[in-house]
C-alpha cells in the first residue's frame, strides 16, 4: 500500500492506520495481522509520528472501506475544495432578512441558505460555508433563534450569531455549543457597515479572516466529526440528474404573507434565480441568489406563548419538494428528536436523495401553507 504503518489507538483494536505525505486512513485487519504489523513497524523504527506530532484520527469505528478526505465540498459536492478545509466543520452564520438588511452583503456566497420563520411573519437566514477562509463581507448578522441552532448543530457546525433569544442562549449554554458571538466579541471579530441610512440593527458584518482568528482565538475544535462530513449524496459533477415528478420552471412558495419566494429556472446557467416577493433577491452590487438545489421541508410551527412572539418549529421530520434541473419530485426528510442529529432527505422511492452538484437553498415552510406551494412546468419569466 505504500507509507508508514502506525498502529491505531487502543480502541481501534483489530485495525491498522496507513500514512503518506497527504492522507491519513484506517483499514479494518485481523487482530494477528494488526499484532504483526505492530511488530514490524516497531522493529523497523517507524512510528509514523515525530516527536511532539499527534495522530488526528477519529475514534468512532470505520467500516471495512477505507476513508479519505478528498477535494469535494461537502455541501456542494463540487470538486476543487481547498485541502486546507478539507475535514473541517462548516460555518453557521445567522442573516438578516428584514427589508432594511436587504440586499445583504454576500448572498450569493453561501454553499447553503436555510430560511424559516423567526417571528412577526419576518424570516430569517442562517448561511452555511465550508471554507470559513474564502468567506467574503456577510450581513447583516442578526440575533439566533433556538431552530435554527438546532438545524446548525445537524451539522456539527460552528454558529455565528449577534446577540439571540432566551430560547437560544438556553440551547448554546445547556448543549455547550461552539458559537462566536457579536455581542461578546462586536469589535474584534465583528463590525458594523453604517453606510446605509438604516437602524444599527442592520449593519453587523463579519468575514472570513475575522472567523479564522476567532476560531483560533477561542481554541473551537476545527476537525468535523465523521458522521457530519459528508451529509448529503451528490451525482456525478458535470452530470445533472433530473426528478420524476415533472417538469418545474418555476416553484413559489410562502412563509407568510409578506415573504413569498419564487425561483426560477436559468436552463441557460442550470439554476434557479430568487425572486423574494416577485422581486429579483440581490446581494450588494446586484447579483442575483441563484442555486442549483431548491428544497423545500414543511414542518409544524407553534407560538412560544411568550411577549415577544417567539415560534418553535417542529424540525423531526416530515414532506417536502425538491426542484433542481428544471424538474421536480416530492420528497421526505427526517432529523428526529435530538437536536445534534444530521438532517437526513429521501427520495420519492424512500431512497437517499441525491443532490446535484452545486449550491442549495433549504426553506423551512410552516405546514400550514403547504397548499400554497405552486409548480410551474411552463416557461414562466
Amino acid at each position: 500500500m505504500g507509507g508508514k504503518a502506525v498502529v491505531c489507538p487502543p480502541n481501534f483494536e483489530g485495525m491498522i492506520v496507513f500514512m503518506n505525505e497527504e492522507k491519513i486512513f484506517c483499514r479494518r485487519v485481523s487482530a494477528l495481522c494488526a499484532a504483526a504489523l505492530f511488530l514490524i513497524t516497531m522493529s523497523a523504527g517507524l512510528s509514523g509520528c515525530g516527536k511532539g506530532e499527534e495522530l488526528d484520527v477519529s475514534t468512532e469505528p470505520l467500516g471495512t472501506q477505507e476513508q479519505e478526505i478528498g477535494d469535494i465540498n461537502p455541501l456542494t459536492g463540487l470538486s476543487g475544495f481547498p485541502q486546507a478545509a478539507a475535514g473541517k466543520r462548516p460555518v453557521a452564520v445567522m442573516i438578516n432578512n428584514a427589508p432594511a438588511a436587504r440586499p445583504q452583503w454576500g448572498l450569493c456566497s453561501p454553499d447553503i441558505v436555510i430560511e424559516g420563520l423567526a417571528e412577526g411573519g419576518i424570516t430569517r437566514m442562517m448561511w452555511l460555508f465550508s471554507d470559513v477562509k474564502s468567506i467574503p463581507k456577510i450581513g447583516s448578522v442578526r440575533s439566533a433563534r433556538h431552530d435554527f441552532l438546532e438545524m446548525a448543530e445537524g451539522f456539527d457546525a460552528i454558529f455565528v450569531h449577534w446577540g439571540g433569544s432566551v430560547y437560544a442562549y438556553d440551547a448554546l449554554k445547556q448543549r455547550n455549543i461552539d458559537d462566536i458571538d457579536g455581542l461578546v466579541h462586536s469589535t474584534t471579530y465583528f463590525y458594523r457597515d453604517k453606510s446605509r441610512n438604516v437602524g444599527l440593527e442592520h449593519t453587523g458584518c463579519t468575514d472570513g479572516e475575522h472567523l479564522t482568528q476567532a476560531i483560533e482565538k477561542l481554541d473551537i475544535r476545527q476537525a468535523a466529526k465523521k458522521d457530519y462530513r459528508a451529509p448529503f449524496a451528490f451525482a456525478e459533477e458535470g452530470k445533472p440528474k433530473s426528478l420524476s415528478g415533472g417538469a418545474c420552471e418555476s416553484i413559489t412558495f410562502s412563509f407568510s404573507n409578506a415573504y413569498t419566494h419564487t425561483f426560477r429556472y436559468d436552463g441557460s446557467t442550470g439554476l434557479y434565480q430568487n425572486f423574494l416577493n416577485d422581486q429579483p433577491m440581490t446581494e450588494d452590487g446586484g447579483k442575483q441568489m441563484a442555486v442549483t438545489n431548491v428544497l423545500l421541508l414543511y414542518c409544524p410551527i407553534k407560538s412560544m406563548g411568550d411577549a415577544s412572539g417567539c415560534i418553535d418549529m417542529d424540525l423531526t421530520g416530515g414532506s417536502g419538494v425538491y426542484a433542481t434541473n428544471g424538474t421536480q419530485e416530492q420528497i421526505t426528510w427526517k432529523k428526529g428528536n435530538t437536536p445534534s442529529n444530521p438532517l437526513k432527505l429521501y427520495a420519492a422511492d424512500g431512497t437517499e436523495l441525491t443532490l446535484n452538484t452545486g449550491k442549495s437553498y433549504i426553506g423551512l415552510v410552516p405546514v400550514d401553507r403547504q397548499g400554497k406551494t405552486s409548480v410551474s412546468a411552463g416557461g414562466e419569466s
